[in-house]
């Protein structure tokens, strides 16, 4: 170990966009992390959680934000490895290409991998959503909101970060809890990777399908980006559906703007994460699947949220 952390004291400070401490004892596990970005709430989540755990156990952390770079987050595996870390978890900026790294990592240290299913059977577990039964869960609440307050009928739009598999998966779900449905036109999904791009898009949607009836928004950015764009083209009669609930969000269930969302629980994956890890490292068997529920908020239950 003391031969470990002499090459971490050598290489942690040539990792770019690592906050590190070097500081760890003789007999201190350490774990590296690497996230998809620290720019969005849902993955400071994860990593806040990730910090509760790791010091629960006593582990040292290195954390690496590539900012949606997937060949940043290959470099901070690399690095890793170079490192000697005992374990790694991976929050994947890509499914595929970030996996031969990571299956070189897997020969060397347990991995565990959070909101993103990697395309490899390497790695020792996965922590998170299922997101496409968590999209057909919002699905089938907006299919009786259809069939009880809009007689059945009804034109649905979709802002979704398109490069996002996670969203894709959630975009699958909500689709297929609407099959059947002969009066619904679900409009193919547009582009909503931040809130100036979701509101732009639904302005567009606004103007080229002035009769769409709900906006389904597959994540926190695209929610906001189209409630500021209903708000401010004063589209009282159009709704959104969403995902990761936010207290701005909650303010528009509130006001009926927003009719439901799904809450993930990122801080849960995160400690989830760290657990498992922490056991794998230590020798004993870890469940392959971990998967988190997620919570579905509407105007009954929002304040639950909000307190």
């Amino acid at each position: 170990m003391k031969k470990k952390m002499l090459i971490l004291l050598l290489v942690s400070f040539m990792i770019l966009g690592m906050n590190v401490s070097i500081a760890a004892q003789d007999d201190q596990l350490t774990v590296g992390v690497t996230t998809v970005t620290l720019r969005h709430q849902f993955f400071i989540d994860i990593d806040e959680g990730i910090k509760e755990a790791a010091a629960e156990h006593g582990v040292e952390l290195f954390t690496n934000d590539p900012n949606v770079n997937a060949q940043e987050q290959v470099s901070a595996i690399e690095d890793y490895m170079v490192m000697g870390v005992d374990g790694l978890i991976v929050i994947g900026t890509d499914p595929a290409a970030i996996v031969p790294a990571v299956n070189e990592a897997a020969e060397q240290m347990p991995i565990v991998t959070i909101d993103m299913k990697l395309e490899t059977d390497k790695v020792d577990s996965f922590v998170g959503t299922l997101n496409e039964d968590a999209g057909e869960q919002l699905g089938q609440y907006t299919r009786k909101y259809i069939e009880n307050e809009l007689d059945g009928n009804a034109k649905v739009a979709i802002v979704s970060w398109l490069e996002s598999n996670i969203q894709q998966q959630r975009v699958a779900g909500f689709e297929k809890a609407l099959e059947g449905m002969g009066n619904v036109e679900i409009l193919q999904p547009q582009p909503g990777y931040d809130r100036e791009e979701s509101m732009n898009t639904v302005e567009n949607i606004l103007q080229s399908n002035p009769d769409v009836d709900i906006i389904y928004s597959t994540a926190e950015n695209s929610v906001l980006g189209a409630k500021s764009a209903l708000e401010s083209a004063r589209a009282e009669g159009v709704k959104i559906v969403g995902f990761d609930l936010t207290p701005e969000a909650a303010d528009g269930i509130k006001d009926g703007r927003i009719l439901a969302m799904i809450q993930q629980q990122p801080k849960e994956m995160g400690r989830r994460a760290l657990n498992a890890l922490v056991e794998k490292i230590n020798g004993n068997e870890i469940e392959p699947l971990i998967p988190v529920p997620v919570l579905l908020y509407d105007e009954e239950n929002v304040d639950e949220f909000l307190n």
